[in-house]
Parts: structure tokens; C-alpha cells; sequence
């Protein structure tokens, strides 16, 4: 159950990463906050995933901890997309 749990983790930072690379498109002048919302699209997903793993590694409770990087990853993408439209 727990390497279940670990491939939808990669199954959404995968998804989270290809969201985000959406968000490079479009030629002219951006702003820092849409480089901003760019960079946390694309790397934040990985970021929160290797956070999870650590986190997991060192308090024993893979499956919780994998639900949780579920979470965080959803929502460093979501960020991202805002800030980056």
C-alpha cells in the first residue's frame, strides 16, 4: 500500500510539473511575479516531493506522509498558476 501511495505521489508531481510548464507560453515582457509563478509551477512540485520524501524517511509513516506531499504539491502548483495566469 505504501509504494502505491509513493506512485500517485510521483503520478501528481509529474501532472503538477507538465501543468506548469504551461504556464512558459506566450512571447513579450513578463513581469517578476509571472517568472516567479513560473519557476514555482515547474520546480515547487519537485521541491514539496522531496520535502514529503525527507519527511517520510525520518518519521516512519510513509503512507500519511505521502497523502500530505499530495496535498502540498497540489497546492504549490495551484500558486504557481496564479501566479503565473
Amino acid at each position: 500500500m505504501t509504494v502505491l501511495g509513493w506512485c500517485c505521489v510521483l503520478a501528481v508531481i509529474t501532472a503538477a510539473v507538465l501543468f506548469g510548464r504551461t504556464a512558459v507560453g506566450g512571447a513579450g515582457r513578463h513581469t517578476p511575479k509571472h517568472r516567479t509563478g513560473v519557476v514555482l509551477s515547474i520546480c515547487g512540485p519537485l521541491l514539496a516531493g522531496c520535502g514529503g520524501l525527507l519527511v517520510a524517511a525520518a518519521s516512519g509513516a510513509w503512507l500519511p506522509v505521502a497523502a500530505g506531499t499530495v496535498g502540498a504539491v497540489i497546492v504549490t502548483s495551484a500558486v504557481g498558476a496564479v501566479l503565473a495566469p
